[in-house]
């Protein structure tokens, strides 16, 4: 009888100590649930860091049309419309302090990421190669 008292005692008290330390924890923090949603493209800023640096913006408009939607459970979907060609498809999210992992068929975006206020701004950087110049993208969205 005193031995299974013991036992009890002992599982209760592993049970209560335990408690403290598994707490379950969400797989994103807070700010990372603001991206949960559905995001308008706005504009593309590329500079292309050649012999002379190029700079290129790429404004909204009837031939370039852009929605992304991310969601909960860590999927993505996006429409585009570029240059009168619809594309659409499904990808999935990684999110990891400010930065994005973007997986798509067999595209992978690496950025930076921030929301401020209704907009999202994505920032992909190349180092300059042997066989292509470095550039820098700043894509910008505004909350649907």
């Amino acid at each position: 009888m005193r031995v299974n008292f013991f036992l009890f005692l002992m599982i209760f008290t592993i049970l209560i100590a335990s408690q403290r330390s598994f707490k379950i924890q969400p797989k994103y923090q807070q700010r990372h649930f603001q991206l949960i949603d559905k995001w308008i493209f706005i504009s593309m800023e590329t500079v292309t860091k050649a012999e002379t640096e190029e700079r290129e913006i790429i404004y909204q408009d009837d031939e370039n049309i852009e929605t992304l939607s991310f969601h909960r459970s860590g999927s993505m979907s996006y429409i585009s419309l570029e240059g009168g060609e619809q594309k659409k498809g499904r990808g999935t999210w990684l999110i990891k302090d400010q930065y994005i992992r973007i997986i798509s068929k067999s595209d992978t975006i690496d950025a930076t990421y921030k929301i401020e206020g209704n907009i999202l701004t994505l920032t992909t950087s190349e180092e300059e190669s042997e066989d292509f110049y470095g550039y820098t993208s700043v894509v910008q969205y505004q909350k649907d």
